[in-house]
């Protein structure tokens, strides 16, 4: 690989690195001090498809059983979520959203939808689609 390559990859990787760190700083903001961005990616997968368990749901967001269940603990608690075993499999229990929880979703979804919508003001949609294209053959 000749050096100017690797200077401009060197390059590449610093702003990335710097869009990630002002990215998720921006949606932690978004979302406030009582949510972490996990619990809202997991409303948000359990919002799309209800009564899934946590291996399901830990495979989908590509995490650990175990932070799947801390999270889904903490969605519990603030009564966003319930618990019931699978009628199929007693030993399998599975998750939906509750009113409150399906409120909350609503409402945090509204104000990520409005910062991405900030946060990407600036590109055109050709530009966005040529970033998807990059990544993804990345």
């Amino acid at each position: 690989m000749d050096q100017n390559k690797m200077k401009d990859i060197v390059e590449l990787e610093h702003v990335m690195r710097s869009f990630i760190r002002d990215f998720r700083k921006g949606l932690n903001e978004m979302l406030g001090e009582d949510f972490t961005s996990s619990e809202f990616s997991f409303l948000r997968a359990i919002s799309e498809n209800q009564n899934q368990n946590v291996s399901s749901l830990a495979s989908t967001l590509g995490v650990s059983n175990s932070h799947a269940t801390s999270v889904m603990d903490r969605l519990a608690e603030k009564n966003l979520i319930t618990r019931t075993r699978s009628e199929k499999d007693r030993r399998v229990v599975v998750f939906t959203l509750t009113d409150e929880g399906e409120e909350v979703f609503n409402s945090l979804d509204q104000k990520r939808e409005a910062y991405m919508k900030q946060r990407f003001d600036s590109l055109s949609q050709d530009e966005i689609k040529e970033l998807l294209r990059i990544f993804k053959k990345l």
